[in-house]
């Protein structure tokens, strides 16, 4: 990588397990050869489907309405 360049400082989505799946990501992108990358990022998609499947269908109580937006249940 060239050491020039700077990784975004991503912030924090609200959700500690979505945080964890792509921070998990970032740092296995930085070891990871090329050709090893695309499982990586399947894996961490795997996850997030998982996470989003967690929260019911759209619509549902808590869940939320749109994309990015937080469900009754995650709010505090």
């Amino acid at each position: 990588m060239d050491p020039e360049r700077t990784q975004p400082t991503p912030e924090g989505t609200g959700d500690s397990r979505v945080d964890e799946a792509i921070a998990g990501l970032a740092a296995a992108l930085d070891d990871l050869p090329l050709d090893d990358r695309p499982a990586a990022l399947e894996a961490v998609h795997d996850r997030l489907r998982e996470i989003l499947g967690e929260l019911g269908p759209p619509g549902a109580p808590g869940a939320p309405a749109r994309p990015g937006e937080q469900g009754e249940l995650d709010r505090r």
